[in-house]
């Protein structure tokens, strides 16, 4: 990502809104900004957001930011609190601990305070919920310590509160989960909003779900109010002469799992990485800001569906990429999504070519015709050069599929508009599509026995023809 500037007279704002570990969504966001060759001065994170934060203030590069994510072992995320912490409930600080993030998860992902503290190229603010004050507090990469780093993404209940001096902080997300006005106080005429928080028109059962609802009430009415001070900020410059304060907004179509579907392998770092990437390149496609006399809500919804069913399939070989034979990895994630009476079936994609670093693909197009046969594609750059895939996959049956046996091969080919690729056959190893059966998952709100007569519909869906 650029962050010199090439006109000093602008300075943009990339702000990371939270959305916990799920956020190596940010990773592909990050990756197709940098190919745009949009620069930012200042970046901000709140919550989850910190960690692409944390890890561009520490010098990490957006593809490096990628590769990191893909490689993290997320068993550093789940750490318990001593044992005789949980003999007396009532007095328990929360379920988990902080130590897995500090000793593992910030290594990992490159994260370091004292390269934070020196970075005076890219300056870096994060947001924290003063409890004591009850205020948000915005700490400078300056001045940041990991213990703030680790406080912005304490959740109540999920993680404790840390004390610093003579305050307690937590996770600023109940008061809000960006700052875009800490960005305007530091000059910004253009900001530049990741948001991956869950905003649909359904309230779900749950406990789990509840809280994650609180959430989700609290993020998006805190930036529905930064919107509406942003409108009256812009209408004082348009009467002073000034140029308004451009607002982008890249956000999911669809909500994203949430953290216990990414630990627990339900989804992964690269099919997130893959869908932040092709939903960034898609806005960039537009390049439409939002547009300040839409309705506030608006500039976070997601479209609300009523259930989804998302599984993983990876093919590997050799096949011939210009004039050259290349060994090739394709990873694809595909999802079938129920709202109402329609079905809409999504893929997204990424590629390893000669054991080079997994390049996220984008502009996926995915078709099932009746009989089980699939024909997807995708775009992808290498090298400075747009390249094209090309993917026939064929569906045997439900059951094949559902244990491991189906897919054992795809027909393959790489190459640009100008020169096709030839076609090749690429197999997928009997490890991964056992693997890949067991992590095939629906979500809804319906009980085990529901959710597998649910799985089989859409299944059949899919191999009865669906586009």
């Amino acid at each position: 990502m650029e962050i010199q500037s090439p006109n000093p007279s602008l300075k943009r704002s990339l702000i990371l809104a939270g959305g916990g570990v799920r956020l190596a969504y940010h990773a592909g966001v990050l990756i197709a900004l940098e190919e745009a060759g949009l620069y930012f001065n200042h970046v901000d994170g709140t919550s989850g957001g910190i960690f692409g934060t944390a890890m561009l203030a520490s010098g990490i590069s957006p593809k490096e930011t990628a590769v990191r994510w893909r490689n993290l072992d997320l068993k550093g995320f789940m750490t318990a609190m001593p044992l005789k912490a949980y003999s007396n409930p009532n007095d328990l600080p929360s379920l988990g601990s902080a130590d897995g993030i500090r000793k593992k998860i910030f290594p990992s992902l490159g994260i370091d305070v004292s390269k934070i503290n020196a970075n005076t190229i890219l300056e870096s603010t994060f947001n924290l919920c003063n409890f004591s004050n009850k205020t948000i507090e915005s700490i400078t990469g300056q001045d940041v310590t990991e213990d703030h780093l680790i406080a912005g993404m304490s959740l109540p209940i999920l993680m404790p509160a840390i004390q610093i001096n003579n305050n307690w902080y937590t996770d600023a997300v109940w008061i809000k989960d960006c700052n875009m006005l800490g960005a305007i106080s530091k000059g910004a005429e253009e900001i530049w909003l990741i948001w991956a928080i869950g905003n649909t028109r359904k309230y779900l059962d749950g406990s789990f779900n509840q809280y994650v609802h609180m959430i989700e009430i609290s993020s998006n009415g805190g930036v529905y109010n930064e919107i509406e001070w942003l409108r009256n900020i812009n209408a004082e410059r348009v009467k002073k002469g000034l140029k308004a304060i451009d607002l982008h907004i890249v956000k999911p179509e669809y909500p994203l799992p949430l953290d216990p579907d990414f630990l627990f392998n339900k989804i992964n770092a690269d099919t997130l990485i893959n869908i932040g990437y092709a939903d960034t390149k898609k806005y960039l496609a537009t390049d439409k800001k939002f547009d300040s006399s839409e309705e506030v809500y608006k500039s976070t919804a997601m479209t609300t569906v009523d259930a989804s069913l998302h599984f993983r399939q990876q093919f590997m070989g050799k096949l011939i990429i210009g004039n050259k034979v290349c060994e090739v990895i394709i990873q694809l994630s595909f999802f079938i999504r129920q709202i109402g009476d329609q079905y809409i079936l999504q893929q997204f994609s990424s590629v390893s070519i000669d054991q080079g670093d997994f390049i996220s693909g984008y502009n996926n197009t995915i078709r099932a015709d009746n009989g089980g046969k699939l024909s997807s594609s995708f775009e992808f750059y290498r090298d400075s050069i747009n390249q094209q895939v090309n993917i026939t996959m064929q569906l045997h049956g439900v059951i094949d599929l559902l244990i491991g046996i189906d897919n054992k091969t795809a027909l393959v080919s790489i190459g640009t508009n100008e020169v096709p690729g030839d076609d090749s056959r690429l197999s997928q190893p009997a490890i991964n599509r056992i693997k890949n059966a067991y992590y095939l998952n629906v979500n809804t709100q319906a009980n085990w026995y529901g959710k597998i007569k649910l799985k089989h519909k859409l299944l059949m869906k899919l191999l009865n023809g669906l586009s």
